[in-house]
């Protein structure tokens, strides 16, 4: 039986990709911290235009609580030399998060919004309430609707990089917690997830893919 050997044409020359591309280093919007992210690599820069970099907050705000379990996400609007330039998209905490409040006998209450800043900017936001035992659907009821007036009320007051601030700070789940508690006893409240759809008319950049 004869075996069979690659020709050296069929070798070709094996091209290291990695090699090919540069780093870009990534900054956070200086509305949140002006700080580097981390880097990107890029074989150009065009490619990194609309690239999404997720943190832990901590990466992200040092003077927060660490919070390993809340992720803030930024997309890339700009390069300028080998340093890309990023604005606030949204956040989510982790699903483990919320699933180890939701037990047997409590109740869950979800409420999903669209709210429009005092400066035009639009965003998707997605808030939870977690009662210690169960509640009716009237209770339930009185409670969503409490928390989207609270949070339609404060984006109406407030420009977007107030808006995001206090959000990812936690001072709007506050807000929230301190007006629901007078209706039903409450074990969670959070601003679980956020989704900036259209950013301020300055900025002339729509942020939903």
């Amino acid at each position: 039986m004869s075996s069979r050997r690659p020709s050296r044409k069929a070798k070709g020359k094996v091209v290291d990709k990695w090699k090919e591309k540069s780093w870009y280093e990534v900054i956070a919007p200086s509305y949140i911290t002006d700080k580097p992210l981390g880097e990107t690599p890029a074989s150009e820069p065009e490619k990194l235009f609309g690239r999404v970099i997720e943190m832990a907050k901590m990466g992200v705000v040092e003077d927060l609580y660490y919070d390993i379990n809340l992720k803030v996400r930024f997309k890339i609007t700009k390069v300028e030399g080998n340093v890309c330039r990023t604005e606030f998209v949204g956040h989510e905490v982790a699903k483990e998060q919320i699933r180890s409040q939701i037990r047997r006998n409590r109740s869950k209450i979800d409420a999903i919004q669209n709210v429009t800043t005092k400066d035009k900017a639009r965003l998707r936001i997605s808030s939870i309430v977690v009662t210690p035992m169960r509640c009716g659907t009237s209770t339930q009821k009185i409670v969503r609707e409490t928390i989207i007036d609270i949070i339609r009320g404060i984006a109406k007051e407030q420009k977007f990089v107030d808006f995001v601030k206090n959000m990812i700070g936690g001072s709007i789940s506050s807000e929230i917690k301190k007006a629901v508690s007078k209706i039903y006893p409450v074990v969670l409240v959070d601003v679980r997830k956020s989704k900036v759809l259209i950013l301020p008319d300055a900025k002339g950049f729509t942020a939903v893919s």
